[in-house]
């Protein structure tokens, strides 16, 4: 699921960019699996780089260890996990300028459209509801850890809070079943 929500996203910008400076070629693009470490990112493109996943307590049951409920009946599936993405949006590009022009278009584009669902976003998954995006701002020193943690040099970019990406496993309580029993089995061999 989080691959199709920045899959959709990286759509969306790249029609946005399309559109606002008259070019039929896409400026967003994921990076390279082969060149993460050191990190590389592509240049004259916009690259979203998911750096944070995390859940969303405040709207955790206080059990969550217990059945839900569906249709009055109280089930053993694992109650739904609701978690935030933070993804940096990465401007680099051969001419300083044209970057810090995308950081601004990316900052226009979001301002615009901070709640996705089903009507603006006919491509994005059923299973989502809506998907709200919040521009984070970050001191000095939070934006030090994070490049520094990527290995690289400080690139123009901005950093945005994607929330609520709903988890839920309908089948998980037989997976954990049949893990357990597993185990079991296991340890009675081991003895």
């Amino acid at each position: 699921m989080i691959d199709e929500v920045l899959v959709m996203l990286k759509e969306k910008l790249n029609n946005y960019f399309k559109l606002k400076v008259n070019s039929p070629e896409d400026k967003v693009a994921f990076l390279d699996g082969s060149k993460m470490d050191p990190i590389s990112f592509p240049i004259n493109n916009v690259v979203p780089v998911l750096i944070n996943i995390e859940e969303e307590r405040t709207l955790r049951p206080p059990n969550r260890f217990e059945g839900v409920l569906q249709n009055g009946i109280r089930t053993n599936i694992l109650p739904q996990i609701s978690v935030n993405l933070s993804v940096l949006f990465v401007c680099k590009f051969s001419d300083y300028e044209q970057s810090l022009k995308f950081l601004s278009l990316i900052i226009k584009f979001f301002q615009r459209n901070q709640v996705f669902n089903q009507q603006s976003s006919p491509s994005l998954n059923p299973a989502i509801e809506k998907l709200k995006v919040e521009l984070v701002t970050l001191s000095v020193s939070q934006k030090n850890e994070i490049w520094s943690s990527l290995r690289t040099t400080y690139l123009p970019s901005v950093l945005y809070k994607i929330s609520l990406l709903v988890f839920q496993d309908d089948e998980s309580f037989e997976v954990v079943g049949e893990t357990t029993e597993v185990e079991t089995n296991v340890s009675i061999m081991e003895s």
